[in-house]
């Protein structure tokens, strides 16, 4: 693949590198060291571990909101209420929050999140030599193919990828308090890091990565086992 097409593929971990101070095109996520610790905040110790873990690119954490930006645009506003009174606080309050913001990531969602991460866990196994670059860029294109398909902008996408990082923030908070603390994410000292991180490392590199830019996809690598995710 031309370095431009790389770029395009890595960037898809940035909103998450400009939180960490590392790269936001380096196949190895850091240009140089970097602190990384998968076993601690990922439990991944392995190579299987970390190939396992790219599962979670289509059964992570949108799972739960999916249905909520499936059917907001499909209903008409009573036949959204009544979804909405059928729901619990909970819910509810994940529905609301998917009518809140479908303006500005589409159907797509919160899958942005979910992609993102598994972008930076295959960046983050090339830096810790559980996988290879030839690896990480196919495993990449498939990420590329799904971010594609649920979005249609590099703004629509790093909205989908903040919007989850916000309700994760929140998933620990109790049912009562759980709405409460979704209003206040956008004041989040981090949320905020990431915004103005990317205003200011990413704003050159995104205007010169069209979001429909050609890609023309690696073959898949021998090394990679049967049943690896794809």
């Amino acid at each position: 693949m031309e370095e431009i097409e790389q770029h395009w593929l890595y960037a898809l971990s940035a909103p998450m590198a400009a939180l960490n101070g590392a790269s936001l095109t380096s196949p190895r996520y850091f240009e140089a060291e970097g602190d990384l610790d998968l076993k601690k905040w990922w439990g991944i110790n392995n190579r299987r571990e970390l190939l396992d873990m790219l599962r979670m690119a289509d059964t992570g954490h949108a799972e739960k909101l999916n249905d909520a930006y499936w059917q907001y645009p499909r209903r008409q506003p009573s036949q959204w209420q009544a979804l909405l009174d059928e729901l619990g606080p909970r819910e509810r309050a994940n529905y609301e929050f998917a009518a809140r913001t479908y303006a500005d990531c589409g159907f797509g969602g919160t899958r942005a999140w979910d992609l993102g991460r598994m972008g930076y866990l295959l960046r983050a196994g090339v830096f810790e030599n559980l996988i290879t670059e030839p690896e990480s860029l196919w495993l990449h294109s498939r990420l590329a193919l799904r971010a594609r398909h649920f979005y249609n902008s590099w703004d629509t996408y790093i909205a989908g990828y903040m919007f989850g990082k916000s309700l994760w923030n929140c998933s620990s908070h109790d049912d009562d308090v759980y709405p409460y603390r979704i209003d206040r994410q956008g004041a989040e000292h981090w949320n905020r890091c990431i915004i103005m991180n990317m205003l200011k490392r990413g704003k050159a590199l995104f205007a010169s990565l069209p979001w429909d830019l050609p890609l023309d996809y690696p073959p898949r690598p021998d090394s990679l086992e049967e049943g690896t995710w794809s």
